[in-house]
């Protein structure tokens, strides 16, 4: 089986489709997400002319200050907003996935209530959607795996699956990456590949470093990948001078 590599452009989409050329991969549009984004229509034009030869291709949503799950019908409206715009774009796009990220913070509510009030919003979202994009779940703060296992399993609709962000669950979780994809397993539709260097390092934790500084064993984490979850999309996210290097590592261990 072929493996799904693609490439998140980090907003700066002239110098990650120079690498997306060359190494004949997939790409993550990541200039969406920010809600901000001026001349909207043109970059859609524009990425679209240009990425036209791509197969594999998926779009980052908004996130800043969003929260599915909140208790504020306020928030959970804007929230669904946000959710709507990036589809809009996806589609335009001809993506077949959008990472989005669901606000949980720890400890801010009941994980039961706040699961309820997630099912509630993603059948809401869902209601009025075809089947041609999965939306996918990226954790960032949470301290395991257990509220995105609830989550997914409480909305069980084909389309919506994890992105397990390695790096995130490795500085932010109490949980070990390779649990992460032990416990999620087929639940990961996707993932976002980084180093940093974990809870204990004294420097900022989501270093979005090359696989090789850091310390995730990336051998070991694409050995349980392919047992666990051999169908996720396997997405570059360091800076883009050591994305080269990454794209050519999976490359070779994911043969």
């Amino acid at each position: 089986m072929t493996v799904d590599i693609r490439l998140c452009d980090s907003g700066d989409f002239e110098k990650a489709f120079d690498i997306i050329k060359r190494q004949k991969v997939g790409i993550e549009f990541q200039t969406f997400y920010d809600p901000l984004l001026k001349n909207v229509k043109k970059n859609i034009a524009y990425q679209k002319e240009q990425t036209a030869g791509i197969k594999h291709r998926s779009l980052h949503a908004p996130f800043w200050d969003l929260n599915l799950g909140s208790a504020l019908p306020s928030l959970r409206k804007e929230t669904m907003k946000w959710f709507n715009y990036a589809y809009k774009i996806a589609k335009e796009l001809d993506c077949d996935s959008i990472v989005v990220h669901d606000g949980y913070v720890p400890y801010s509510s009941p994980v039961s209530n706040w699961v309820k009030r997630s099912t509630t919003f993603w059948e809401e979202f869902f209601a009025d959607k075809d089947d041609s994009i999965t939306m996918m779940i990226e954790n960032m703060l949470e301290l395991d795996s257990s509220v995105m296992m609830q989550e997914i399993d409480a909305v069980h609709d084909k389309r919506l699956k994890v992105c397990l962000d390695v790096g995130h669950a490795h500085g932010n979780s109490d949980m070990s990456v390779y649990d992460w994809v032990k416990t999620l397993n087929k639940r990961i539709g996707y993932m976002h590949l980084h180093n940093n260097h974990g809870k204990i390092s004294k420097i900022h934790n989501d270093e979005h470093n090359g696989f090789d500084n850091g310390t995730i064993d990336f051998k070991k984490l694409l050995k349980l990948t392919k047992e666990y979850c051999p169908k996720a999309v396997l997405a570059v996210e360091c800076g883009l001078n050591e994305a080269e290097k990454a794209i050519e590592f999976l490359k070779q261990n994911t043969k």
